[in-house]
């Protein structure tokens, strides 16, 4: 099995455990909310002080444009 079919199974392994990998962006196969939800998790996140000019959460270190638009994704202190 090629290192693509490796990182697919864990990436899917992770997402079935409710966590999300940062490369989870990057897989097609990965499901993403809709605009809406999008939007509302992001506007809670640039409501949040721990929300970065860098458009980063300063708790995960997570890029949240991207994070927030992954379905298994979550805040880091619970707030979506």
């Amino acid at each position: 099995m090629g290192k693509w079919e490796n990182w697919k199974q864990r990436n899917v392994r992770a997402q079935e455990e409710g966590r999300v990998t940062p490369l989870a962006a990057l897989n097609p196969d990965s499901p993403r909310v809709d605009d809406t939800q999008w939007v509302e998790r992001l506007a809670i996140c640039t409501g949040c002080p721990e929300f970065l000019a860098t458009q980063q959460c300063r708790k995960c270190g997570c890029f949240m444009p991207v994070k927030a638009r992954l379905t298994h994704a979550s805040c880091p202190l619970g707030k979506w």
